[in-house]
């Protein structure tokens, strides 16, 4: 399941979730599941160190998130 599928139920567009993504990434992860101390929040690049190290992600689902995360950090 992917973190738009996860999010609101579906109830929202990609497109909004998205751009909520880039605004608030550390909301949207506790909002679809994931445990990530807020101090963490501001840092995308710890927010998904964080979750590999926790075992949160891995695999599959880390190589779908690292493009989205490489976009947010604007590489």
């Amino acid at each position: 399941m992917s973190l738009f599928d996860r999010l609101n139920g579906g109830q929202m567009s990609m497109q909004d979730q998205l751009r909520e993504l880039q605004s608030n990434p550390g909301a949207m992860a506790q909002k679809a599941g994931y445990n990530i101390p807020q101090n963490l929040y501001g840092n995308p690049q710890a927010m998904v160190q964080h979750l590999i190290q926790t075992g949160q992600v891995g695999g599959p689902t880390l190589q779908k998130i690292m493009p989205m995360m490489q976009k947010l950090m604007g590489k």
